[in-house]
């Protein structure tokens, strides 16, 4: 007797899994480990921002102590990404261009392995992106992943696929400030009054 087959149990997961993987480079995903929820335009957080180091695009060190005493913004990419890091990426390099005087901003690697020196610099190079204004960083993973989640607040990437379209706004006492989502152009304004605010 014919009939409709049911998936078996092995071909079941591999579709799960390929619906996961694919939903990761999209920016759908909205809720964060930390458990933000990235559809509000900015929430506070009473939080102090980690301090941390790394290897920046240029080769050198990178160290938190390089922005403490102004307002700076963290975010989270892979240069592989084709989808949203790109996106957030323009809209850094378009606060950069209007801010880049009076904010820095620390983009961090969540794909170390690929993310060499050497590619770092090739791809902050696309954007403008000049140490001592806007750092592209990477460091060993396992750090990577405790910044972002225990850190940050914002996820725990588990693959080069994991990341937010969050912009984390940290102030020049080091508090974490807000959370900005750059997928949202009213989110973004609100990043930009915050940014005039601060002294």
């Amino acid at each position: 007797m014919f009939g409709v087959r049911r998936p078996s149990s092995i071909v079941l997961p591999l579709i799960l899994s390929a619906i996961v993987t694919f939903s990761g480079c999209t920016g759908e995903e909205k809720i964060g480990e930390g458990g933000v929820d990235e559809r509000n335009a900015a929430q506070k957080i009473e939080k102090k921002a980690p301090e941390f180091r790394g290897t920046d695009q240029s080769g050198a060190e990178f160290s938190t102590s390089m922005v403490k005493g102004r307002p700076w913004i963290a975010t989270f990419f892979f240069t592989s990404c084709t989808t949203v890091c790109p996106a957030l990426n323009d809209v850094q390099k378009q606060l950069v261009a209007e801010f880049g005087s009076k904010v820095r901003f620390v983009s961090i690697s969540t794909d170390p392995e690929t993310d060499t020196v050497e590619r770092l610099a090739e791809y902050a190079a696309r954007y403008g992106a000049r140490v001592g204004t806007w750092w592209m960083v990477r460091m060993p993973a396992d750090t990577m992943q405790d910044l972002a989640s225990a850190g940050f607040g914002v996820m725990k990437p588990e693959s080069p696929e994991m990341h937010t379209t969050r912009l984390v706004a940290v102030d020049a006492s080091m508090n974490i400030a807000g959370y900005y989502d750059s997928s949202d152009n009213a989110s973004v304004e609100q990043l930009k009054t915050w940014i005039n605010s601060q002294p």
